[in-house]
């Protein structure tokens, strides 16, 4: 009988809310956690108070929330999304039914997406009873998880196609090209690399009030998406024993 690719689905996610949700969410938590233990009395009172001053430090507290999750939390999300069937033999079981292996990993990428989409969006509304935050505010914050999810986890479905410690592969692409952006500013150069420096860019804006650029965002997408074809390309003509 040929095996239903919407049956996957349920384990997928089952095995995402097991093995990374909680992570992602305690993360989260734990970072919310400290501004409430930072928020002395002046803050609480300019909060109160609202207006100009008060959406600032709102955007403030926002954009330093992104700053630490944006790469870690996608990083857990995606790791090991193919190279852990691989390593542990894993792949025998799922495909001995005749599903499609570019398919599979296809809807485990976007499960993995939404579930990382509904983990974020906890502590940023845990972090909204402490920090009210006006729509520019939340909007911008919800763009750039998105966006984070396609460049990082595209990144990293790539790197997990090819290697087997993709974790690390990532994080060491992610490192590397963060300092040559930093020290070559404008370098023809580095148009080829991941557009990491974009993400950063944006959650500046957010610190500042400033409307999000939708161009360099539109970049990072597509770079993202470009680099999960690449991966799906690897891992149909690659053998999964391997």
């Amino acid at each position: 009988m040929k095996a239903r690719l919407g049956a996957y689905a349920y384990w997928q996610l089952r095995d995402f809310l097991f093995e990374r949700a909680a992570a992602i969410v305690i993360v989260g938590l734990i970072l919310v956690f400290g501004v409430h233990e930072s928020l002395g009395e002046g803050a609480q009172r300019l909060l109160a108070a609202g207006g100009r001053n008060a959406d600032a430090f709102t955007a403030r507290t926002v954009a330093d929330h992104l700053t630490i999750l944006w790469f870690m939390t996608v990083l857990i999300a995606i790791h090991g999304i193919s190279s852990n069937d691989r390593t542990t033999g894993r792949f025998r079981l799922i495909f001995a039914k005749p599903v499609r292996v570019l398919p599979y990993y296809a809807q485990a990428f976007v499960l993995h997406g939404l579930a990382f989409m509904l983990c974020s969006m906890i502590s940023l509304a845990a972090l909204s009873r402490l920090v009210p935050m006006i729509g520019q505010t939340a909007g911008a914050a919800v763009a750039i998880f998105f966006c984070s999810y396609i460049l990082v986890g595209g990144v990293g479905f790539l790197m997990s196609a090819i290697f087997r410690f993709d974790w690390l592969a990532t994080t060491v692409i992610w490192a590397v090209v963060l300092y040559l952006q930093s020290k070559y500013q404008g370098a023809r150069w580095l148009a080829p690399l991941p557009p990491f420096s974009k993400i950063a860019e944006q959650i500046g804006r957010l610190k500042t009030l400033d409307n999000i650029e939708w161009g360099p965002l539109l970049w990072v997408v597509a770079y993202g998406v470009a680099c999960f074809l690449l991966g799906l390309i690897i891992l149909k003509r690659r053998p999964l024993a391997t």
